[in-house]
């Protein structure tokens, strides 16, 4: 992937600039750190957007929350890797041009329960059903944030992997999960082989987009040039 940089036509790099810091959180595969060095398809496109804007960067891994409490305290030059857009955040960072888009997200469950589940042929129809659901306290869960907040839910303040360890252990019936990233979070709570299963329902609607969340105060020529690095890198139809 760096090698592939090299052909890339850059823009200039800011002269004496000191490089911006860009945050990431471990979630593999989007972004992670792997034997030592941050890696994950998302943060070599991030990676790939700033080398084509002539940008040079740092990268560090931090925990959501500090991410979330440094960008608020206007930290100058600094940017996250993949977050969502919602109305909080734009009160107090900059959002780039989306990076990339989610898949929908399917529901796991345990092997026991998966005909209770499929016998919903929709989202909406199960979210009634009284089985009990598991999300991500402080998650956005994106379109589906208003259908969720009425549903029979335990909130865990955990990230998935506890809840996934949850539902093998029976505590929830059910939760929803990223596609991607279910193969990682099943093998760090070394439930491989555990008898769980997904299930795709119609009404799931299409995943989330993910930005480049940066510092309110980020230099508005250092905007421009991420989003044009952003466009021209973007899959041409």
């Amino acid at each position: 992937m760096r090698s592939a940089l090299l052909a890339l036509p850059l823009l200039p790099s800011l002269a004496g600039a000191a490089p911006l810091t860009l945050y990431y959180i471990e979630k593999p595969p989007y972004y992670h750190t792997e034997q030592g060095e941050p890696t994950g398809f998302l943060l070599e496109r991030t990676r790939a957007i700033f080398a084509r804007a002539g940008l040079d960067v740092r990268f560090e891994p931090r925990p959501p929350k500090r991410i979330l409490r440094e960008l608020e305290q206007q930290r100058p030059d600094t940017c996250s890797i993949g977050w969502f857009k919602t109305a909080e955040r734009e009160r107090f960072a900059w959002f780039s041009r989306p990076i990339h888009r989610d898949a929908p997200m399917l529901v796991l469950t345990r092997k026991s329960l998966i005909d209770q589940v499929r016998g919903h042929a929709r989202l909406a129809d199960l979210l009634k059903s009284g089985l009990r659901l598991g999300l991500v306290d402080g998650f956005s869960y994106g379109e589906l944030d208003g259908a969720l907040k009425s549903a029979r839910s335990l909130k865990v303040t955990a990230p998935p992997t506890q809840t996934v360890l949850m539902l093998a252990a029976e505590r929830i019936d059910y939760t929803l999960i990223d596609e991607r990233e279910l193969p990682y979070i099943l093998a760090e709570a070394g439930l491989q082989d555990a008898n769980l299963r997904t299930v795709r329902l119609p009404d799931i609607p299409a995943g989330q987009q993910r930005y480049l969340m940066c510092s309110g105060n980020l230099d508005p020529s250092l905007r421009q040039r991420i989003d044009e690095a952003i466009e021209a890198l973007a899959p041409k139809p």
